[in-house]
């Protein structure tokens, strides 16, 4: 296997494996952080830059989602893995809903290879829960070719421009912040 890439939601991890070899592990949990016994302000987005800069942010979202979806047409699922347990607090909408999944997943299965997709109704209590595993294969070409593209198809200059902008903004919000505080 070339790559996989693969989301637990049990265990609320996330991971990237290169020819089984785990380069990537991330943990979903939030992490606690010591206590500290300064109170630190959040620092607010500036919306007005974000206005300004619209066309900007329009133009690299297409050009990543773009090149996302051109890797995902080059790639090919190697295994699909699903196992979830879905619970409402009625009944009768859990069968319902239960119904609707199983009448996508068997569909799902004809087209996929190696998939396996378990979903189990809980009709005691409230749940949601879902463990989930996809590898896909790619060429490596591919990945270096769409990186190349989205390289020199986004507004390099433009973006270091609003970046600066946002990071002024944050300084000058900073400044008066100290300043209204003595």
């Amino acid at each position: 296997m070339f790559g996989s890439l693969y989301l637990d939601w049990s265990a609320q991890k996330v991971g990237f494996s290169l020819f089984n070899l785990k380069i990537l592990r991330s943990s979903m949990k939030k992490k606690k952080k010591p206590e500290k016994k300064k109170k630190v302000k959040k620092k607010k987005l500036n919306f007005d830059v974000l206005w300004q800069e619209k066309d900007t942010m329009v133009k690299s979202g297409k050009v990543v989602m773009s090149s996302l979806g051109n890797l995902f047409k080059r790639s090919r699922v190697d295994r699909f893995f699903l196992d979830a347990r879905i619970g409402t607090p009625d009944p009768a909408l859990t069968g319902i809903l239960y119904g609707g999944l199983l009448s996508i997943s068997y569909p799902l299965q004809t087209f996929l290879p190696n998939t396996s997709i378990n979903i189990y109704p809980d009709f005691e209590k409230e749940t949601l829960r879902s463990n989930m595993e996809l590898s896909l294969k790619t060429r490596i070409f591919n990945v270096v070719w769409i990186f190349l593209k989205v390289l020199f198809l986004l507004p390099k200059m433009r973006l270091i421009r609003f970046f600066r902008k946002l990071k002024k903004y944050e300084e000058v919000k900073d400044g008066e912040s100290s300043q209204g505080s003595d």
